[in-house]
């Protein structure tokens, strides 16, 4: 274990471009050589580069290995991290499947499900028992997750005050199958697939928050809490910004990572928000 335990650490995951970069950026530059920020990256060649490019501006920074796809990362993440600093304060899952706009959903819904619902939920198990006390576990999810995305009949099971969190992320199973076996319409599922993915994403976290909140092994002041950083033009949206946001103005990835930092930063002994969807510091009501 490292003997830096009074330094600050982060881990922000997708963060080789993009908010998530930005976000390493923004961060490492406030805490200054008070704390290292550990960006993620699936190739080591990315990891590197972009450690270098930071470290030249001054950011004490470092890099590790994670693949969202990959079913053992988050924990081998966590393990490393605990290893050498006992826990963090501050763990971003940020890495995310884009969906494509030219590519049906049957086509892309099971691996966005597996990545970015199966593997927030992977996150959140894997992090939360290795965040010190006062630390900030947050999901980069989207304002599309919320119950009023989604038909009155699917509601239900989203419902984060009587439904677990496992329980939530199995329905993200039923509505791949329903994608493939072209039921979804019937059933009510919108057509994109981000939509119910955001939905189950944000879900999620809010039944995870409530649960590890009442299981007693929390550390104190920890604050689990998703995330949407507004609409930002990055190389995820840049194609669909003339066909699903036509008519919207995006932010940069530099203001979005600065309005993330309010929920990242919050003061120690603050209780809220927490299992709540978050943007630019106010809470967006999930439905429920």
């Amino acid at each position: 274990m490292s003997d830096r335990s009074d330094q600050r650490i982060a881990v922000i995951s997708g963060a080789t471009r993009g908010i998530g970069r930005a976000l390493v950026d923004v961060l490492a530059g406030q805490w200054g050589a008070g704390g290292t920020v550990y960006l993620t990256a699936r190739r080591a060649e990315d990891g590197v580069a972009v450690t270098a490019a930071l470290r030249a501006n001054g950011r004490n920074v470092d890099w590790l290995p994670f693949d969202l796809d990959d079913s053992g990362s988050a924990q081998r993440l966590a393990d490393t991290l605990h290893a050498r600093h006992g826990g963090v304060d501050v763990a971003v899952l940020n890495a995310a499947f884009a969906p494509r706009d030219d590519i049906p959903a049957a086509a892309q819904a099971r691996r966005m499900i597996e990545a970015n619902n199966h593997g927030t939920l992977r996150f959140l198990n894997a992090f939360s028992s290795i965040m010190r006390a006062n630390g900030r576990l947050v999901v980069v999810a989207s304002g599309f997750g919320v119950l009023a995305s989604l038909p009155e009949n699917l509601r239900p099971r989203f419902d984060t005050n009587m439904r677990s969190a496992s329980a939530i992320d199995r329905s993200m199973d039923d509505y791949v199958v329903a994608v493939e076996t072209g039921e979804a319409g019937a059933e009510g599922w919108p057509e994109w697939v981000n939509i119910p993915s955001k939905v189950g994403q944000v879900a999620v976290t809010r039944a995870f928050a409530r649960e590890w909140r009442g299981n007693g092994r929390r550390a104190p002041g920890v604050l689990i809490n998703a995330a949407c950083p507004g609409l930002t033009l990055t190389d995820a949206t840049r194609d669909l910004m003339n066909t699903v946001f036509k008519g919207r103005t995006a932010q940069t990835v530099e203001e979005a990572a600065n309005g993330l930092m309010p929920l990242l930063t919050l003061p120690s002994g603050t209780g809220e928000p927490d299992g709540e969807l978050v943007r630019h510091g106010n809470v967006i009501p999930f439905g429920n």
